[in-house]
Order: structure tokens, then C-alpha cells, then sequence
């Protein structure tokens, strides 16, 4: 059975009359990577502060070890907390910087630079121990940072946004990194981001903050291939998810959708995870599920035109207008199309995701 080492029980903050978190419920398996997904103001900062100890909930608890610390100072919660700022002391080394929370442990001498030795070997950061933060690039100051809250053994790591300042490759090399520091040293980390590629990337579980509350908790590919509603669909995915009105409606025992003009036979499996009352429904469809056919022949082929094109090297995104409606698809590499130009699709329906237009609820399969 695996231990649960944080837990977070129906945590809700108030700053004010803004309700900032909403009955946040939350376990984190010891050795586990979670990542909080979230877009700024969803409340992945104001989570990690209060597990810290930084911030005091307004209801709720926090559990570290079996043990209730909601209301036990900061510094006595053995947690390490790492901020997109890369805060180091300017007017030290980088061995300094690294040793300093063992310096204020008064850790001997020598049992300081065999551990700050072990981390810069993981870390990679030795040719840069005796020189100042000024120079450093951004990739090196993170590591620093990232060194200086390893090097005590905290209990575990909350990681506010640390990759946001750096520019795009910086990034995938250091979450890489990161991910094999978190495997191999068994550590537990909380990780906070707005960028679900990095949470897909990165994540043993993704926990999904929207508006403050979760909406959900699942594996990487589980959180893309069902997400609970409407809203995680949207956030999770690039090109964004499409998201249009449809219409169910069953004849002679087979279920049809209708969207815009068109009428498209449902698969079997799909009819039966419907409820059998639901008729107006919002129909999800990712863009790499609708795809460029040589000619509209079968019954979930169809004719569009194409209204916008975004070239993006690997992929490009076509935006097409089918049956009066407006669709994002990928292609492979870079394509050449037209405004007005005629492309036969074919619509992969049993991909297809169904929400409740009143509540956002995925209902269905």
C-alpha cells in the first residue's frame, strides 16, 4: 500500500470577500510527483504557501505524516519551497548559496561539503560552486536554487512555477532533468505550472485548478482523453480542443448527432453511455481527430473550406468552416492551402466527447 505523506482536507481561503480556494481535497503519495495545473488566479500558489505554512486557511487542514500541521510554524515543517524567482544571495558562491541551510543547522564542516559535493554532482552545477549568482545564466541559477533546497532532505518539495523565467529549450532540458532527479532520488515533489505540457510531461498525477477548485485529479493522458467537463478540456490541449453545439437523436435504434448541417451516425458504444433522456449536448472533438481525406465517400466524411492556417513546423492548424461551423484540424509538417480552398475530413466519432451544456459535466463514455 502506498503512504500518503501530504494531505490536504477540504482546504478553502478567503483574501477578503475573493474566495481564493474552495474545498480543496488533496493526497500525495510519498515518492510521487503531482502537479497542480492551473492558469494564473486558479489558487496553485495560495495551495502551496498554505502547505508551507506561509499562509493560514481560512477552513480546512493540512496533514504531513499522519500528523496535523495547520497550525505549526513554517520553519518547523521541514518543507522546502522553491519560487519562480530564483531568489539566491547575490554576494555569495554557489557553494555558499548551496550550503547555507546547513550552515544554519550547524552541520560540521566537513559533512557540509560531502553533501553539497553530492549535489552538485546530481545537479551538475561543480564548475559554477565558486563563482557569484551575477554570473550565472538562467539555467545555472536554477540549478542553485533547485541545490539549495535539496541539500537538507526536507520532507518534501513545493515547486511554485520554477521554470517560467527560463526560455523554451532551458525549460525542457530542466523539467527532463527534474524528472529524473524526482525518480531517482525517490523524492516527493509538488509541482506547480499553467503550462499543461509541462504537467503532462512531468506528472505521476495532475491535479486540475480552475476558479479554485479541482475539477480533477487523474494520470497525464487520462486528463486529455476524459476530462471531467468542459473547462478541462478547453485548458488541457494545443491547438485548443473543439468545443461546438450538437443535437442527439435515436430512429429505428441508431443514435445520430447532428452539428450544423450535418448528421453523423454515432458508434454503439457511444449510444450506450448516454443517458437516454439527453438530447442537446456540446460536442468535443481534438483537432488531430479530424483528418484530411482524398476524397468524402464514407458516412462520416465530410466537405469543408478552409478560413485560417498557422504553420508551426512539426504540425500546421487548418481552420476550416464544415457545414457552418468552424473546426481546428492538424496536419503533418508545413501545408499550403488557401483561404476558400475545398478539403474532404473525416470526422473520428468514436473520439468524440459529450458535455452537458448546462453544468459543463462530460457525460457519456
Amino acid at each position: 500500500m502506498v503512504e500518503t505523506l501530504l494531505e490536504l482536507r477540504s482546504i478553502s481561503k478567503n483574501f477578503g470577500a475573493v474566495q481564493a480556494l474552495r474545498e480543496l481535497s488533496l493526497e500525495v503519495p510519498r515518492g510521487s510527483l503531482i502537479v497542480l495545473l492551473g492558469p494564473a488566479g486558479a489558487g496553485k500558489t495560495t495551495t502551496l504557501r498554505i502547505v508551507a505554512g506561509l499562509e493560514a486557511p481560512t477552513s480546512g487542514e493540512v496533514w504531513v505524516e499522519g500528523q496535523n500541521f495547520t497550525k505549526l510554524q513554517p520553519n518547523r515543517r521541514d518543507i522546502a519551497m522553491i519560487f519562480d524567482n530564483l531568489a539566491l544571495y547575490p554576494n555569495k558562491t554557489g557553494y555558499e548559496n548551496v550550503a547555507s541551510p546547513l550552515r544554519l543547522a550547524r552541520m560540521p564542516k566537513a559533512d557540509i561539503k560531502k553533501r553539497v559535493d553530492e549535489i552538485a554532482g546530481l545537479l551538475k552545477i561543480g564548475h559554477i560552486l565558486g563563482r557569484l549568482p551575477a554570473t550565472f545564466s538562467g539555467g545555472e541559477r536554477q540549478r542553485v536554487a533547485l541545490g539549495r533546497a535539496m541539500v537538507r532532505e526536507p520532507r518534501f518539495y513545493l515547486l511554485d512555477e520554477p521554470l517560467s523565467s527560463l526560455d523554451f529549450m532551458l525549460r525542457i532540458e530542466l523539467r527532463t532533468e527534474l524528472k529524473r532527479l524526482q525518480r531517482d532520488l525517490g523524492r516527493t515533489f509538488v509541482f506547480a505550472t499553467p503550462d499543461y505540457t509541462e504537467a503532462l510531461a512531468l506528472a505521476d498525477t495532475v491535479c486540475v485548478l480552475l476558479e479554485g477548485e479541482v475539477r480533477q485529479i487523474a494520470k497525464a493522458q487520462e486528463l486529455y482523453d476524459e476530462p471531467a467537463d468542459r473547462d478541462v478540456a478547453r485548458f488541457v490541449g494545443n491547438p485548443k480542443i473543439n468545443i461546438v453545439p450538437g443535437r442527439l437523436s435515436r430512429e429505428n435504434g441508431q443514435a445520430s448527432l447532428t452539428i450544423g448541417s450535418m448528421v453523423l451516425p454515432l458508434p454503439d458504444r457511444m449510444e450506450h453511455g448516454l443517458p437516454a433522456n439527453l438530447s442537446e449536448v456540446e460536442v468535443g472533438l481534438r483537432p488531430e481527430h479530424v483528418r484530411i481525406v482524398a476524397s468524402a465517400t464514407e458516412e462520416t466524411h465530410r466537405t469543408g473550406f478552409v478560413n485560417d492556417l498557422e504553420p508551426l513546423g512539426v504540425h500546421t492548424t487548418v481552420g476550416i468552416d464544415l457545414a457552418g461551423i468552424n473546426l481546428a484540424l492538424t496536419v503533418a509538417g508545413v501545408q499550403e492551402f488557401n483561404d476558400g480552398d475545398r478539403v474532404d475530413v473525416q470526422l473520428d466519432t468514436e473520439t468524440l466527447l459529450f458535455f452537458d451544456p448546462i453544468s459543463g459535466r462530460r457525460v457519456g463514455n
